[in-house]
C-alpha cells in the first residue's frame, strides 16, 4: 500500500490536478463535449482502442525515439557529460512509471483529439494542390514561435514557488537527463495536459492567421516531438534558423538552473524575460578537454 501513497498524494489529494479536473469539466460543459467523444472521438470499440494506443506507442518510441538514439552517437557529448565523473542520473521508481503510463495514455487521447481535427476541421487545408509559402513553412515556424510564446511564461509560472512543488518539482528530480523519451515524458499529469492545450491553441491561431496546411501540423508534430526527446539526452544538438535557436545545451542549463532558459525552441522569448542564461559546462577550465583526449587515446589503443 506504501507503494501506491505517493501516487494518491500526488495526483488526487493534489491542488493542481483538482483545479485542472475542475477546468476540464467546465470546458466539456461550455463545448457540450461527452467523455466519450473526448477519450474515443473515433469510436473505437475496446479492443481496437488499445490497439491504437500500442500501435501509437511503437510508433512514437520506435521512430521518434528510436531516431533520437540512432543519430544521438553522431554527435559529441555535451561538455558536461565530458569530466571525469559520470553525472546523476534518478533512478526510475514506481511513481515515475505511474506518470509515464498516464502521460503516455494522455498523449494517445491526443493524438485522437488532431486526428480528428486533421481530418474533419475547416480549419486545415489538406489539398496537395493547396500547399504555399504561408500555409506550410511559414505557417511550420509560427507554429513554434506561438508554442513557445505560450509555453516560456507558462513553464516559468510552474517554477513559482507556491505552484512548484505541486507539479514541476518531479520532472525537475533529474538534473542531467539523458534517457530521451523517458526523462522527457516524466512530469505530472497536469504539466502534460497544459502543454498540449497551448499546443492546440498554438495550432489554432496559426490557422486563423496564415492558414495551416496538414503538412505543416505533420512537420511541426514531428520537430517538436524529436526535439523533446534530444532535449533529455546528453548529446549536443543545436541549430538556429530565422530566429529559431534550438540547443539541447539550453535546456540543460534549465535542469541545472531551474529559474533560466524556459522556452524550447525560441531563446527570444527567455530574452524578453530576462530568465535566458548562456551555457556553462559546469567544469572546471580544461577539465572537460583533458577527459576528452583521454577518451579518445582510449578509443585507438592500436593506432599507433
Amino acid at each position: 500500500m506504501k507503494a501506491f501513497r505517493p501516487a494518491v498524494e500526488t495526483l488526487i489529494l493534489n491542488p493542481a490536478s483538482l483545479l485542472a479536473g475542475a477546468v476540464l469539466c467546465a470546458v466539456m460543459h461550455i463545448t457540450q463535449t461527452s467523455a466519450a467523444m473526448l477519450f474515443n472521438p473515433w469510436g473505437l470499440s475496446t479492443l481496437y482502442w488499445i490497439a491504437a494506443y500500442a500501435a501509437v506507442r511503437i510508433a512514437l518510441l520506435g521512430f521518434v525515439d528510436g531516431l533520437v538514439w540512432a543519430l544521438a552517437p553522431l554527435l559529441p557529448p555535451l561538455p558536461s557529460r565530458t569530466g571525469p565523473k559520470a553525472v546523476y542520473q534518478h533512478t526510475i521508481g514506481s511513481l515515475d512509471i505511474t506518470y509515464l503510463v498516464i502521460n503516455s495514455t494522455i498523449e494517445f487521447v491526443f493524438t485522437q483529439q488532431m486526428a480528428w481535427l486533421l481530418w474533419h476541421s475547416p480549419l486545415i487545408v489538406r489539398a496537395p494542390a493547396a500547399v504555399s509559402l504561408l500555409n506550410v513553412p511559414a505557417a511550420l515556424w509560427l507554429i513554434l514561435v506561438v508554442d513557445d510564446m505560450l509555453y516560456a511564461p507558462t513553464h516559468r509560472f510552474m517554477h513559482w514557488p507556491p505552484v512548484y512543488r505541486y507539479v514541476h518539482k518531479h520532472h525537475h528530480r533529474n538534473t542531467f537527463p539523458a534517457r530521451g523519451y523517458i526523462d522527457g515524458a516524466n512530469e505530472h499529469p497536469v504539466e502534460q495536459m497544459t502543454a498540449l492545450t497551448l499546443h492546440w491553441i498554438a495550432l489554432h491561431v496559426v490557422a486563423h492567421t496564415v492558414g495551416l496546411h496538414i503538412i505543416a501540423v505533420g512537420l511541426h508534430l514531428g520537430v517538436k516531438a524529436l526535439g523533446a526527446c534530444f532535449n533529455h539526452t546528453g548529446y549536443d544538438l543545436q541549430f538556429s534558423v530565422l530566429g529559431i535557436d534550438y540547443s539541447v545545451r539550453a535546456h540543460e542549463m534549465h535542469h541545472r538552473k531551474p529559474n533560466t532558459n524556459f522556452a524550447q525552441y525560441v531563446m527570444f522569448w527567455d530574452r524578453c524575460m530576462g530568465t535566458f542564461r548562456p551555457y556553462e559546462s559546469g567544469l572546471a577550465p580544461g577539465v572537460g578537454k583533458e577527459a576528452a583526449a583521454t577518451a579518445d587515446a582510449a578509443e585507438r589503443p592500436h593506432a599507433e
